[in-house]
């Protein structure tokens, strides 16, 4: 077994939990054999909403970890206090994941156009997503979001399978 690279400039396509024109629907698992069961599967309707996310690279993935939790009191004080920015941190993973969007749209039906301005963290120059499309997103959408990015942003146990079908026997 080997472990596989993560590709930054990859991109995996979403549609929300919140999306009206997304269901489910039971599918069987064998269907030439009804007999061995059934699973819920994702049904995605016309006119959902394709957010476009893409991996964190490594000093975003540090960087907004790090910015996590804040801690304050002082030595030998009986007082510490924890501060925990989760939402930050999801928007900070958003911000820097989102890579576009399609049928975004907004309460008129006009079509959204994603737009990015320029960002630096850490001595590095990224593009990010707009402050103004940032705001067009509820907090529960952004959470989706970012629990989504922070997802591709590791290698799963699934994609380490499937590069061990991909690798030369070793010998």
């Amino acid at each position: 077994m080997a472990l596989v690279a993560l590709t930054v400039s990859d991109t995996v396509e979403y549609v929300s939990d919140l999306d009206p024109a997304k269901g489910q629907k039971s599918v069987p698992l064998d269907s030439n054999d009804p007999s061995k069961g059934e699973i819920i599967t994702d049904d995605i309707g016309e006119g959902a909403t394709v957010f476009l996310l893409r991996p964190l690279d490594v000093f975003l993935m540090g960087y907004i970890y790090d910015n996590a939790s804040v801690l304050s009191g002082r030595q030998g004080d009986d007082m510490v206090g924890i501060q925990t920015r989760v939402n930050q941190t999801n928007i900070d993973a958003v911000r820097h994941g989102l890579a576009g969007f399609r049928n975004f749209c907004d309460k008129h039906g006009n079509q959204i156009r994603h737009r990015t301005q320029k960002a630096v963290v850490n001595g590095r120059e990224y593009q990010v997503v707009s402050d103004e499309i940032m705001n067009m997103f509820g907090v529960r959408l952004i959470a989706e979001l970012a629990q989504k990015i922070k997802d591709v942003s590791e290698v799963s146990k699934d994609e380490e399978k499937n590069s061990e079908k991909a690798l030369p026997p070793s010998g």
